[in-house]
């Protein structure tokens, strides 16, 4: 399975470059496509883009990473790729509410209706998160960065494969990583696209001295306090607390998986105290490095944020 990236616009670009510094990702070989906005017109674009598409097969799942609002190539990229049958995931950049700023909130919910006819799922990140920051502009790249990390564990979580060994040691109380179709299912609805919020937070396992020594051993695992710290980084502000379902990436040391320190019930009692349905897929990773990634899936309607942007639209109307 090839998967397809596609940066749309400087946002878009930047979250896809971001994304493209994780080793595991690049290892995956995929497609990666970023338009240029100029002095192209966006019908040779769209040839272009149909060229290649039409030279690699077994594309099965697209990433579309760009901002939602007046970007006509964002909306006929998406029509192209629905009508190949690739499944799609949209990374949307919502503007940040300012004074003065209205016309592109307006713009960013013209294009998600535009768009809701052929995407699967609308990832969001909500630029209103660090709106609050003194010169917030200057925080895109960091906030590039962990958008990029959630997106990369996600992936990783439905590529990864586990080493034969540790099989039958967990296969009775961990989840197998997911396979793409349960994961589409998972965040999105039959009659509609989901909505889906990121969070996540990770932790060092190791200290220097680990990194130094490999023998010495890594330190209890904190679940309940990773768990917490990643719900106070969701990507979409004023996230409620319930959600329609929901998805879980917990990536370890090998460590904790051999020594049956992964306490599943407990991950699962507490993504049910903020989710109705929820899955969880645990894999390894040999960094010193324990890390939570968490995506919500919610229905338009049930996001304040987006019941905003809606409300001032229908204001212009």
């Amino acid at each position: 399975m090839t998967p397809l990236f596609i940066g749309i616009g400087n946002a878009g670009g930047a979250i896809l470059d971001a994304l493209m510094e994780y080793k595991e990702v690049r290892r995956a070989k995929p497609i990666v496509i970023k338009p240029k906005p100029e002095p192209e017109k966006e019908s040779d674009k769209d040839d272009k883009i149909e060229a290649i598409l039409k030279k690699v097969k077994g594309i099965e799942f697209a990433f579309l990473f760009s901002v939602l609002g007046d970007c006509d190539a964002t909306i006929h990229i998406a029509e192209m790729l629905a009508d190949l049958n690739i499944k799609i995931f949209l990374v949307g950049v919502l503007p940040a509410k300012r004074r003065g700023k209205r016309e592109e909130l307006i713009n960013a919910y013209y294009s998600l209706e535009k768009l809701k006819e052929h995407v699967n799922s609308f990832i969001i990140v909500d630029n209103q998160r660090i709106a609050h920051l003194p010169n917030f502009e200057d925080y895109y790249p960091q906030y590039n960065r962990y958008i990029a990390s959630c997106i990369a564990d996600f992936l990783i979580g439905t590529w990864a494969s586990r080493p034969s060994s540790l099989v039958g040691k967990m296969q009775l109380s961990m989840s197998m990583p997911m396979p793409m179709d349960e994961v589409i299912e998972a965040l999105s609805f039959e009659d509609e696209p989901g909505y889906v919020a990121l969070s996540r937070a990770s932790e060092l396992t190791k200290g220097l001295w680990g990194y130094i020594f490999p023998f010495l051993r890594h330190k209890p695992l904190d679940l309940r306090t990773l768990l917490h710290v990643s719900l106070d980084k969701l990507s979409v502000s004023g996230g409620p607390i319930g959600s329609e379902k929901s998805i879980s990436f917990l990536r370890v040391p090998e460590y904790y998986i051999r020594s049956g320190s992964i306490d599943r019930e407990l991950i699962e009692e507490f993504i049910l105290s903020h989710s109705k349905e929820c899955h969880l897929a645990v894999f390894t990773t040999r960094r010193n490095i324990a890390a939570i990634t968490n995506l919500f899936t919610y229905r338009l309607d049930q996001l304040e944020r987006l019941r905003e942007i809606r409300g001032i639209a229908y204001e212009r109307v």
